[in-house]
């Protein structure tokens, strides 16, 4: 079909041929002259056509190498990679930046993902997606589409580069304590003393140039260090070596000499760092001292060290002072409810007890959160024995009657843990305004937020100790109940393991008071006396031990028995007396979907770090943890992995 102008012109010629026949037939002269006006009139506006024409013709062509050429520059020379895939995800077309950057050659109908095998992950999602990969030592973003089969890649290593130099230059807050310098110094001479004291400033100073930490002392036994990410990253890449290092400067004065460090980090505003390392120095202290706890801002904490047992730093007048402060508490307390944690043990009733009999001398009533879920058999043996006392019976409540009886007034003493999440009733510690903490055991990550009075002493053999300790200074000459003094007593023989570890001076002490107030070792024995379904149990478990190291024992207990956590405990002692045995771990079944892991050592190898690496804790030479589940073989498997990682790889 003609265009419009087409036809019109079609018409004008037809009507000139016609006229030109016409005079052609009529005079030739005319059909001449017509002629030559039709030439004159027609050639220039062809002409002018034409030019018009030509002028359009390169007007077109410019534009059409402008946008050729943009094209191209937009393909091969932005920093931009661009490669078209087909269903297949075969390469159909590679750009110029693809070849120089990737170093690749001869693409074309290579299949991605073996050309680019980084990548693998974008593929098998259904919508288009965005990553970052790690190609020729370069960092990519990546979008693919998977619709049109493009995918992108935009060079973003410089942008690492400069965000992991932001990374690196943040700022680090470090402070240093000297463990127990006061009791150090005190038992050396002077002249010894000094040159001790000037031995681990030259050493923590050497330390912190070599690591680009600046340093400064601030007290006697304190030490505030400035450094960034970059150089803490090195330090911790050493394990902190200084721990080693001074720690092996008992060699040379003959005293136990320890550091604790606390690092704080996540964060540019330099008062909330400060914050976070004096937070982390207290946890380390806390579990001991002799390690170093780093915090981030999200609350994140890093453990390193702690490898040895700790040492009795307690003083007297600092029992004295707690004990006080605890009877303070309690007069301004309409009354006190007090529990340990959850599956009490020995020492955690012990504990309460100690508690009531406290509560008892400063003229304040004291409930024990007892549910009968709670009580196993040593429990309900010990129950036994208090029911036969109608006084120590009433005071035992379940978590109902507990939660009825507290008031903003009430104070709760947790005893035997400072986990919030392993207390028997986490509801009443919620409801609870006024809070007191008692224990023996390393302060781990989630210590119960904001109590009144904290009193966690690591070295100690067990909490009962610690409160036998409490009630000496309020007693004044008033004797304990018999049968709370016994059951005190057991606490210290089960959780000493009859005076064997963590067992210091002030131990015998607190076992010698409760003695004099009369406490019966005889019952305490006939209450841990144990039926003889219990000493098959133990020997099955101890036959299937395997040494997965020269030093280190773990058995697996048989998975179609069920056993408490004083079963796998004891077996996990008994394999610890085996010669040339440091340490030992026994894994068995709880009940339905819960299984138990218990953990021993000689000392000298941390358990504590491996079970806090399984969700657990405990002491360094005591731990334990509880894993959901009922595959033993896998739990086995990842409790030989963390040994390995943690003690066997050092």
């Amino acid at each position: 079909m003609f265009k419009k102008g087409n036809f019109y012109l079609s018409i004008a010629t037809a009507f000139v041929v016609l006229g030109g026949i016409i005079l052609l037939l009529i005079d030739i002269y005319s059909f001449f002259v017509y002629l030559a006006v039709i030439i004159g009139l027609f050639l220039p506006a062809y002409m002018y056509g034409r030019k018009i024409e030509q002028t359009n013709q390169e007007y077109v062509n410019e534009i059409t190498n402008k946008i050729k050429d943009s094209s191209d520059k937009g393909l091969n020379k932005f920093p931009i990679g661009i490669i078209i895939i087909d269903e297949k995800n075969n390469i159909e077309w590679a750009n110029n930046y693809i070849y120089k950057h990737l170093d690749l050659d001869d693409i074309i109908g290579e299949n991605i993902l073996e050309v680019i095998p980084e990548i693998k992950s974008l593929f098998g999602v259904e919508a288009s997606v965005d990553n970052q990969f790690i190609i020729e030592d370069k960092y990519f973003r990546v979008n693919y589409k998977k619709d049109s089969g493009y995918i992108y890649f935009f060079d973003i290593t410089e942008i690492k580069v400069v965000m992991q130099r932001f990374r690196d230059t943040r700022p680090v807050v470090m402070s240093i304590n000297i463990d127990n310098q006061e009791e150090v110094y005190d038992g050396l001479e002077d002249e010894v003393a000094t040159r001790l004291d000037s031995k681990i400033t030259s050493m923590l100073t050497d330390w912190a140039k070599k690591n680009g930490v600046y340093l400064k002392r601030t007290d006697e036994d304190r030490f505030l260090g400035l450094l960034n990410i970059k150089d803490l990253k090195i330090i911790e890449k050493e394990k902190f070596s200084i721990l080693d290092e001074i720690r092996n400067l008992k060699e040379e004065f003959d005293t136990q000499v320890t550091i604790s460090v606390g690092v704080g980090l996540g964060t540019d505003f330099l008062p909330e760092l400060g914050e976070l390392s004096k937070t982390a120095l207290d946890l380390s202290l806390g579990r001991g001292g002799d390690q170093v706890a780093i915090k981030e801002v999200d609350g994140t904490i890093r453990l390193y060290g702690g490898k040895t047992n700790p040492q009795e730093r307690r003083t007297r007048i600092k029992a004295r002072v707690i004990s006080n402060a605890l009877a303070d508490i309690v007069k301004e307390s309409d009354r006190l409810i007090v529990m340990g944690h959850i599956q009490p043990d020995f020492d955690a009733i012990g504990a309460c007890i100690g508690i009531y009999e406290f509560a008892k001398l400063n003229n304040k009533e004291c409930y024990i959160v007892l549910n009968d879920s709670d009580k196993d058999e040593t429990i309900k043996k010990i129950m036994t024995e208090i029911e036969k006392e109608e006084n120590l019976a009433e005071i035992f409540v379940d978590s109902d009657k507990a939660w009825d009886l507290m008031t903003p007034l009430t104070t709760l003493v947790i005893v035997d843990t400072s986990d919030s999440d392993r207390v028997i009733d986490v509801g009443i510690l919620n409801k609870a305004n006024k809070k007191v903490i008692i224990d023996h055991h390393r302060r781990g990550e989630d210590i119960i937020a904001n109590p009144l009075l904290t009193y966690i002493e690591p070295y100690a053999s067990s909490a009962s100790e610690l409160i036998a300790e409490l009630i000496e200074y309020q007693a004044k000459g008033k004797r304990l109940d018999n049968l709370s003094a016994t059951i005190m007593l057991g606490g210290i023989v089960v959780d000493s393991q009859n005076f064997a570890i963590r067992t210091g001076s002030r131990t015998f002490d607190a076992a010698a008071y409760l003695r004099s107030n009369g406490a019966d070792p005889i019952k305490i024995k006939a209450i841990l006396k144990e039926p003889l379904e219990n000493f098959i149990n133990r020997a099955e478990i101890i036959s299937s031990a395997t040494q997965i190291a020269d030093n280190i024992l773990v058995s697996l207990a048989p998975d179609y028995k069920e056993y408490t956590n004083v079963m796998l405990a004891q077996s996990a002692d008994i394999l610890l007396t085996i010669k040339g045995i440091d340490a030992s771990f026994v894994v068995g079944k709880l009940g339905k979907d819960k299984i138990g892991i218990s953990a021993r050592s000689l000392g000298n190898l941390n358990v504590q770090v491996v079970m806090e690496r399984l969700g657990g804790g405990g002491h360094l030479s005591n731990a334990a943890t509880q894993i959901s589940g009922d595959n033993l073989e896998d739990v086995k498997v990842e409790l030989i992995k963390a040994i390995e990682e943690i003690l066997i790889s050092k």
